[in-house]
């Protein structure tokens, strides 16, 4: 959620949730809205716009008007594995099984490809102005793309390739996320250690050990261009459960 105020949840029953903390800081739960019985792969959610990915009936979108939650026009894209909203919730970025990034303006726009990138599309993570997206595949490989190109067509400027411990599916884990001022990517592991590039280069600069274990969720706050320090967070969560907060590698 904004300012990280909570957190919003797709259940496998299909309902929406959303965590807030009180001034005690005790957990409210409260549910959104139903999206369907149908089998849900992802979901984006962004102040008054959510959006559900279904395997065979494509994209549904919400928006919140006058005190409820309106069904939009559902885009029409199957097979999608990852979505989220850019420009301000104004529209969609979403991945295919067979490797498509596209785009979509909510709720009546037209529905564009950007890039074709051959195989699965596991992740996406977009950097905090909108104009850059990861895109996290399968086979352990990580593109940067840019999204704000004037054709309307993605433009690959950085791939990441993690030969380590992420080569299959099930060990790749965590996507790939854009990390302090997203200025680093986050991305991959070897021997146990998560690794940190520089977005530019695509030079790995350090890896985060985890000490034998396996990575499969990363959180980072204080992604804008501004926070920096005290004001960026990581958080890495593993297999067996257990949390890490790491001081972020210095770019300076």
């Amino acid at each position: 959620m904004t300012d990280d105020a909570g957190v919003v949840s797709l259940g496998q029953d299909g309902v929406i949730s959303k965590w807030t903390r009180n001034n005690q800081s005790h957990w409210q739960w409260a549910k959104l809205l139903d999206a369907g019985k149908e089998d849900s792969i992802c979901f984006a959610y962004q102040r008054d716009r959510i959006a559900v990915a279904f395997p065979r009936v494509g994209v549904k979108v919400w928006i919140w008007i006058k005190g409820t939650w309106q069904p939009q026009r559902s885009i029409l894209r199957q097979n999608v594995t990852s979505i989220r909203f850019v420009e301000d919730g104004e529209a969609l970025i979403g991945g295919t099984s067979d490797g498509v990034l596209w785009y979509c303006e909510v709720p009546n726009g037209t529905l564009r490809a950007y890039a074709f990138l051959k195989s699965k599309v596991l992740h996406l993570d977009v950097n905090s102005s909108g104009t850059y997206a990861l895109v996290s595949q399968s086979g352990g490989r990580a593109h940067l793309v840019g999204i704000q190109q004037m054709d309307h067509k993605g433009k690959i400027e950085q791939v990441y390739t993690a030969n380590g411990d992420s080569g299959g599916e099930n060990k790749q884990g965590a996507g790939a996320v854009f990390a302090h001022g997203c200025r680093l990517v986050l991305f991959g592991t070897m021997d146990s250690n998560m690794l940190v590039w520089d977005k530019a280069k695509g030079e790995i600069l350090c890896g985060y050990d985890h000490d034998g274990e396996q990575v499969q969720a990363v959180a980072v706050s204080g992604r804008n261009s501004c926070d920096k320090g005290s004001n960026v967070h990581i958080v890495t969560g593993t297999k067996s459960g257990l949390l890490s907060w790491w001081k972020p590698f210095s770019t300076e």
